[in-house]
């Protein structure tokens, strides 16, 4: 999911999925509108089955770098 816009990692997640978001500015700000945000960083890895597992991805603004 690294590189993609928020609302395409939305997309391609199952449905199902519980998904957690992390600021990756470490300021604990809160997505509002998915659609100015990019993912940085995935927990658990990509190509790891889910199998009910929580998916955390780190998160910034799209106009900021990825830590």
């Amino acid at each position: 999911m690294a590189g993609r816009r928020l609302v395409s990692a939305y997309a391609a997640l199952h449905y199902d999925t519980s998904v957690q978001l992390r600021d990756g500015r470490g300021a604990g700000r809160h997505v509002l509108w998915p659609a100015g945000w990019k993912v940085c960083a995935q927990q658990p890895a990509a190509g790891t089955p889910l199998q009910g597992r929580r998916v955390t991805l780190t998160v910034v603004k799209r106009k900021e770098s990825c830590p």
